[in-house]
């Protein structure tokens, strides 16, 4: 993984490890992403007991709890449900989702998994905000939503689509090019431009990327590396990558 950049999280991480140490005392954090959750096991290591929530099985974005004796306490994750009827419009993404709740003022860390089904919503989100969100989200473009507090279902999960791509090497601008199907002298330019993060930070430089890097690019998506799957005749590399949907 990646951590160039994640400074000032790392900082936060620590100031509260030392907290718990200090007082003995568990301490929880707000929804973190798969590299932040990276981060905190490599900074807590042995120290202390930690374990990961985010309101189902499957859960990606999760709260972190951490605590010098055993703790089962998780009622920091609410989870809320809505139905809808895609005859009032287009059928809703994960982004008009998100972008719905951003406009409500929600911070991102205050939200973990968001799950959009065929005919249902989940929002994951820590308590204080639940009722904030079941009364303010009553419409995303044209649906009308109505949330209240549930239980997730047995079968969630969040959708995934494997992609392949043919590149010359695992440098960021090459993988990019391929992502987003244009030149790599483009990709470069967009790297510049701040239009690609990598593990949820913003570059400006070319990079190696390695497996479980998660890269993402505006106007293209989000995307994780899973592994190299094979080389080509021509000794070109094939990249197996999950996209976020």
């Amino acid at each position: 993984m990646y951590y160039r950049g994640h400074e000032l999280f790392i900082a936060k991480m620590n100031d509260l490890i030392s907290q718990s140490e200090r007082w003995n005392m568990p301490v929880e954090t707000d929804f973190l992403t798969l590299t932040e959750q990276s981060i905190v096991k490599d900074l807590v290591g042995s120290k202390l007991e930690l374990t990961f929530f985010g309101g189902y099985e499957k859960a990606e974005r999760k709260a972190a709890f951490f605590s010098p004796f055993e703790w089962e306490d998780k009622a920091h994750v609410s989870v809320l449900k809505a139905d809808y009827d895609d005859r009032f419009g287009k059928k809703l993404s994960h982004k008009d989702l998100l972008g719905s709740l951003m406009h409500l003022g929600i911070e991102r860390d205050q939200l973990g998994d968001l799950i959009v089904k065929e005919d249902r919503l989940f929002v994951f989100c820590v308590h204080s905000m639940a009722e904030y969100i079941c009364t303010n989200l009553t419409q995303i473009g044209r649906h009308p939503v109505s949330f209240h507090i549930s239980r997730p279902d047995d079968d969630l999960n969040m959708e995934r689509e494997v992609v392949t791509i043919n590149v010359a090497g695992t440098r960021l601008d090459a993988v990019v090019s391929a992502l987003a199907h244009c030149s790599r002298a483009k990709a470069k330019m967009m790297i510049k431009q701040g239009f690609v993060k990598v593990n949820d930070i913003v570059l400006d430089e070319n990079i190696q990327l390695c497996n479980n890097d998660f890269v993402s690019i505006r106007r293209t998506g989000r995307f994780r590396l899973l592994e190299t799957s094979g080389r080509t005749r021509k000794d070109r590399l094939m990249l197996r990558l999950e996209k976020y949907i």
